[in-house]
């Protein structure tokens, strides 16, 4: 038997292994922010109570933000974030300005925020489009939508929220809430605000779109 006769089987069986492979695509494309066991890649602003336990982002309270180091422009932000408290306060920061306000908040002065807030009743209910200092906007949010998606104090939600070009959508635990266009600043940081809230996070995640 020669050994081209020989070989030939090897490579088919070995090609054959290599189609059965179950691929994962569910991340593909994502980047991880957190790293579950300190805060590198971010920066706290104001002296930010956040802090990295157990695999979690932790805000315990406090005024200020943190901010990624890096700037984005066209994305798909992730995270996941639980209440600890009733009505606890935060908020996520999308393509906002390293610079703050100079006052005790520290809070940003160029940017765009959707509400982290344990409330969907208020006006600037969960997942709904908060000015901060950025060009005017236009936005609408789906309450009814809201009130279906959202899991109570304690238990974690989900947020996809998607930047590209002009427009803007944030979607809570798979469902659309809000949309928003004419978002004039086209790349920027992403953050988390301590409003004075205790929440958890996890899963922080980005992918680049274009």
């Amino acid at each position: 038997m020669s050994k081209t006769v020989i070989i030939i089987p090897l490579i088919i069986v070995l090609l054959s292994g290599c189609a059965g492979t179950n691929i994962d695509t569910d991340n593909a494309g994502y980047v991880s922010l957190f790293n579950g066991s300190d805060l590198d890649g971010w920066v706290i602003e104001n002296n930010a109570a956040f802090s990295a336990r157990d695999g979690l982002l932790v805000l315990n309270k406090g005024a200020g933000w943190l901010r990624s180091e890096e700037e984005f422009g066209d994305f798909v932000f992730e995270l996941d974030f639980r209440f600890l408290e009733k009505e606890a306060n935060s908020g996520i920061f999308i393509r906002t300005a390293p610079t703050s306000k100079d006052n005790q908040n520290g809070w940003p002065d160029n940017g765009y925020q959707v509400q982290c807030k344990d409330t969907i009743t208020e006006e600037r209910a969960l997942a709904t489009m908060i000015p901060y200092g950025a060009p005017p906007f236009e936005h609408e949010s789906d309450r009814d939508a809201l009130a279906k998606a959202y899991h109570p104090t304690g238990e974690w939600n989900h947020y996809e929220i998607t930047c590209e070009n002009e427009d803007l959508s944030v979607k809570l635990n798979g469902t659309l809430i809000t949309t928003a266009s004419n978002i004039k600043n086209l790349r920027g940081h992403v953050g988390i605000q301590a409003e004075f809230g205790h929440l958890e996070f996890r899963n922080i995640r980005i992918r680049r779109l274009n």
